[in-house]
């Protein structure tokens, strides 16, 4: 029996992948070899430990699809298939770095390599969709997870809170938990289990996180935007497990 084509090829999905890859690695290579040409990458602690971290990131996600994802490189020809669970947690890896705000920052860019990624979720769910047995929950799903992923905090230098470097700490520590579940949630897409990702861990994790993020830093600045997402994941997330439930109910 001949397999059927999808309606989306993985090719597709996988080149809007790796445009996300080049756009936010260029983006964050630009902002590091710029301040290291200003001598600005050690500046003062948070750039140093900021430049460490994103560094790794961005070695660890060439790494990971330099030596581990050839499955990847081949379906960028339509010669293969994709894998979904490196492909996604690649990257999560590669998002760590776009979550820290260092010196030299260009945010329209980075915001062009998360559309990059969200066209990819969004073909993937086409593509799911002729074998989906709750289309609803798929839709939602992908809703939700796009929101949840705007309400990840971004790292920012706060010089002015009389508490900064506990600040930070827990600014990172949010971040990393977020970038997390949301890579967790991602795969679970990808790898076609994405009709319900109103998971209640990251949900906590993250309407407690931001919660206390948006509390310590609300006297230097209102982060609005998290502020905002935060507040529409929680809506999301309340008014999907109750719309589950009467769909199941009704079932």
């Amino acid at each position: 029996m001949t397999k059927q084509k999808p309606n989306v090829p993985h090719a597709v999905i996988s080149w809007f992948f790796l445009l996300y890859f080049v756009i936010l690695l260029a983006e964050r290579l630009q902002s590091l070899l710029r301040a290291a040409a200003a001598d600005q990458l050690f500046m003062d602690a948070f750039e140093g430990v900021a430049s460490i971290i994103v560094s790794l990131s961005l070695l660890s996600a060439v790494a990971l699809l330099s030596f581990c994802s050839k499955p990847f490189w081949k379906s960028l020809t339509g010669k293969a298939e994709p894998d979904d669970n490196r492909m996604t947690v690649t990257a999560g890896v590669i998002l760590v770095s776009g979550m820290i705000h260092t010196v030299y920052t260009i945010p329209g860019i980075q915001f062009a390599a998360y559309g990059m990624l969200i066209v990819a979720m969004i073909l993937r769910a086409v593509q799911l969709m002729p074998e989906s047995k709750n289309r609803f929950g798929l839709w939602y799903s992908l809703i939700y997870l796009t929101v949840f992923s705007m309400a990840i905090p971004v790292v920012y230098k706060h010089d002015t809170l009389t508490n900064a470097t506990l600040f930070h700490v827990i600014e990172y520590c949010v971040m990393f938990a977020l970038v997390c579940s949301f890579t967790l949630m991602l795969r679970r897409l990808f790898l076609g289990r994405g009709e319900n990702l109103l998971l209640w861990l990251p949900f906590v994790i993250m309407a407690v996180g931001d919660a206390v993020v948006l509390w310590m830093g609300w006297t230097a600045e209102v982060n609005t935007f998290v502020l905002i997402f935060a507040a529409l994941s929680v809506v999301l997330f309340i008014a999907g497990k109750i719309l589950f439930a009467i769909q199941k109910n009704s079932a």
